[in-house]
């Protein structure tokens, strides 16, 4: 997945239309979950989590968000 595909992930998570809703986008590996995203509109930021750690990082900028998640997939 490359970094246009992420940030397009993003701003589906973001559009307006899913606004009320509480959608998780989930990245694996091998049927393995490895992290998650999600957009929290009460924050106003993305929220990535990986799984492993149960680490969460939020991002108020979409390009932030796209660069955090490209570097985990480049692992």
């Amino acid at each position: 997945m490359n970094q246009q595909d992420v940030k397009t992930v993003l701003l589906n998570l973001q559009n307006k239309q899913y606004i009320e809703s509480n959608i998780t986008h989930t990245f694996s590996e091998n049927n393995n979950a490895v992290f998650s995203v999600k957009y929290s509109n009460n924050d106003k930021t993305f929220e990535v989590i990986q799984i492993e750690t149960n680490s969460l990082e939020k991002f108020s900028e979409l390009e932030s968000a796209v660069h955090c998640i490209s570097t985990i997939i480049s692992k």
